[in-house]
């Protein structure tokens, strides 16, 4: 059976795009990477690789219990990867209903759960959380995190020089493949932010990849395991 690894940088908005990448085999070769709008539409685009084992990493919550605060998963993260001044946001149901009516990404777990996909490293159809600054920073970037995202203070030229660190560090794990050598600095408004959208798809699911051979945690809310990040030796 024919092994793929898929990632979705998912919008927690309706009118946001979301990253999508499917990397193939051992090699990690590139064979779908692009923007998709709805929650059908990425269902879809999954749909088609039903035949192959998947893992499925996605950088959006897929069980979110708390009306506020944080849930369990962001606290004992925050704590334990405080030493590396990396922490992930809070994640709640006020929060997330901010951008739609719906939780998109419980929204996409469910769909996914009709297609047999499962919180489960030994099934055939695995899906977990995961997210991009963890990854980057345990896989790529001696523990510490990678200043890609936009904020006050970053300005254009900034976000390109770590976008091209980003992408050589991927040039290293994954085939030659053309996305991977989009001169970035031609880039900008969306293209640039659709390409760290990407880039992003593109990481989670190298985490699947990688946590399937090197040291990873998962995290749980309650008795369920639902965030995986790879973890420092």
């Amino acid at each position: 059976m024919k092994t793929v690894y898929i990632g979705i940088d998912l919008a927690w908005g309706e009118k946001n795009a979301s990253g999508f990448a499917v990397l193939a085999g051992d090699n990690l070769e590139i064979i779908d990477c692009k923007m998709l709008l709805s929650i059908e539409e990425i269902v879809e685009e999954i749909s088609h690789y039903l035949e192959c084992k998947i893992y499925l990493g996605v950088d959006a919550p897929l069980l979110v219990p708390n009306t506020q605060g944080n849930r369990e998963i962001e606290k004992n993260f925050n704590k334990e990867f405080s030493v590396y001044k990396i922490a992930m946001l809070p994640i709640n149901r006020t929060l997330l209903t901010k951008f739609s009516s719906t939780i998109r990404s419980e929204e996409l777990f469910k769909r996914l759960s009709t297609l047999d996909f499962k919180r489960d490293y030994t099934h055939t159809r695995v899906i977990f959380e995961v997210y991009p600054h963890s990854s980057i920073a345990v896989c790529f970037n001696d523990n510490k995190i990678l200043p890609y995202k936009r904020k006050k203070g970053r300005d254009t030229a900034f976000i390109k020089t770590h976008l091209s660190i980003y992408q050589n560090y991927l040039l290293h794990v994954i085939k030659e493949h053309p996305f991977l050598r989009e001169d970035i600095s031609l880039l900008k408004g969306k293209k640039l932010k659709e390409y760290e959208d990407k880039l992003d798809a593109i990481v989670c699911a190298y985490t699947l990849y990688y946590c399937r051979k090197h040291r990873c945690k998962l995290y749980k809310l309650g008795e369920v395991e639902t965030f995986l990040t790879p973890i420092s030796l």
